[in-house]
């Protein structure tokens, strides 16, 4: 994920400059499609191009310019283990993470807790690791 992010780092700055612009609350899913509320066509045509160039399988904005960029998902529902890129993340998350500096792939994915990880990666960018048993 550090590999992909540092030689499309345009790209996710394309991206983060997209969604800062419009601060509506949104969830703009390419796979599987979906999205709350719907994104429109133009939305559409504007972020899916920007998705496919990082590797992403949408985005979910917070509002305040905050947003995860989910990457990577394993599990059913709400339990499972997700990696996603997060700009700029609410402060109440970054008080619950665990802070890693070299690797999230080394992480206890057996706990029985919740567990929550954040690797900063350059400026307001951190990779994420949440971990739903």
């Amino acid at each position: 994920m550090l590999e992909n992010f540092e030689r499309n780092l345009s790209s996710f700055k394309e991206l983060r400059d997209e969604l800062c612009a419009n601060p509506a609350r949104r969830h703009i899913m390419m796979d599987p499609e979906w999205s709350r509320p719907e994104a429109s066509e133009e939305v559409k045509a504007t972020l899916y191009p920007i998705f496919r160039k990082i590797g992403a399988k949408g985005v979910y904005y917070d509002g305040e310019c905050s947003f995860r960029v989910a990457y990577w998902s394993v599990g059913f529902g709400g339990d499972g283990d997700y990696k996603y890129y997060t700009y700029n993340p609410p402060l109440e998350r970054n008080n619950d993470a665990k802070i890693f500096l070299e690797t999230l792939d080394r992480v206890d994915r057996a706990s029985i807790d919740h567990e929550f990880y954040l690797r900063p990666i350059a400026d307001d960018w951190y990779l994420a690791f949440d971990h739903w048993p």
